[in-house]
């Protein structure tokens, strides 16, 4: 369901040098910004990371470090079992040296030297100011002014997320790092093939639809003609959910209990994406709480979605391992939603 067609289609032509000085997977990650320069990258999607560790014969651990840090630069955002993209509009008609090319500095910012970068930021403009004849009161009275302005903007802002299964949806509406104050409606993708009357009155009553980048082609089809703000944003699993789950011995009978079959699938592909094999796994979307104890007890371990933990954890044994599969957004996808918030509601006043 989210295998990577386009991926599967790039060579990867390069031979890594294992003379060199320098560990594989900068060797790796350098490669790949030369084929986004290049132009050799399509749709702004770059090849899966199992796909890119067969080519140079690697392990998936090496490849998903040098995704990293292509992610920590901010030439891309994406998660494994979703896929890899640039940092980008991806309804802009560009190519992937175009896009690569128009990355601002900004875009190129480690987490390490974020606040340096902001105080930088502030120091050009103060000293710009100041030059200028304004006085330090004058300057501060106008940055707050501004900063207030911006708020009170993306407090009248009317979001819609559209996702294809509940916990996702949920876990986006209740942790989605923006102001508390938007009116955020949650859509199921089911609802919006349906467009019904209601659903449809909310949406063109929106100021921006938001949905994962699996959705991003069916949604504009599906919108397009409302000549709405579409925005891809990218919900990646947590590093701690990941670690956890690598934790697991290779001969364990592992469970997946969600309440939608589509986030089953959603973690069995990340499961196959990182080569996190069990020796049996066994689903279930089931609401039935015996039908959950019966499974649970033939477990070593269970990945439970959010809204099933209570549910499982009440059936489990002492010796069962419980892993919470938790999905977030990811930094990049916010940052870029946050900037498209000013910029559609600067364009409405």
């Amino acid at each position: 369901m989210y295998q990577d067609n386009t991926a599967r289609t790039l060579k990867m032509e390069n031979k890594l040098d294992n003379i060199k000085n320098q560990p594989y997977y900068i060797q790796i990650k350098n490669v790949l910004k030369e084929k986004i320069k290049s132009g050799k990258i399509n749709n702004n999607r770059l090849p899966s990371i199992r796909q890119v560790a067969k080519d140079f014969g690697l392990s998936v651990n090496t490849v998903l470090r040098a995704y990293n840090e292509l992610g920590k630069e901010g030439i891309v955002t994406g998660s494994v079992g979703r896929g890899t993209y640039l940092s980008l509009s991806p309804k802009n008609n560009t190519t992937s040296k175009e896009a690569f090319e128009s990355l601002s500095p900004q875009t190129v910012i480690n987490n390490e030297n974020r606040k340096d970068f902001l105080s930088r930021i502030i120091q050009v403009s103060l000293e710009e100011a100041l030059s200028l004849d304004f006085s330090l009161q004058e300057f501060e009275e106008a940055v707050e002014e501004y900063v207030k302005e911006k708020l009170e903007l993306m407090q009248r802002i009317k979001l819609v997320f559209i996702e294809c299964n509940i916990e996702q949806l949920t876990y986006f509406a209740n942790h989605l790092e923006l102001n508390p104050n938007i009116n955020l409606i949650p859509v199921l993708f089911d609802e919006l093939n349906k467009q019904s009357d209601d659903i449809m009155k909310e949406i063109k009553s929106s100021d921006i639809v938001v949905t994962s980048f699996y959705h991003l082609d069916e949604v504009h089809k599906l919108l397009d003609h409302l000549e709405k703000k579409i925005i891809g944003i990218n919900l990646q699993p947590e590093i701690s959910t990941i670690v956890e789950i690598a934790k697991i011995q290779p001969d364990s009978v592992v469970g997946i209990i969600t309440t939608s079959k589509t986030f089953i699938e959603i973690i069995k592909e990340i499961l196959k994406e990182l080569n996190l094999n069990f020796k049996e796994l066994l689903e279930s979307n089931s609401k039935d709480e015996k039908t959950i104890k019966q499974l649970v007890h033939k477990c070593d371990a269970v990945l439970v979605s959010p809204r099933r933990k209570n549910v499982v954890t009440g059936c489990a044994t002492e010796q069962t391992k419980i892993i919470e599969f938790v999905f977030i957004p990811d930094r990049t996808s916010i940052n870029n939603l946050k900037v498209t918030m000013l910029e559609v509601k600067k364009s409405l006043i």
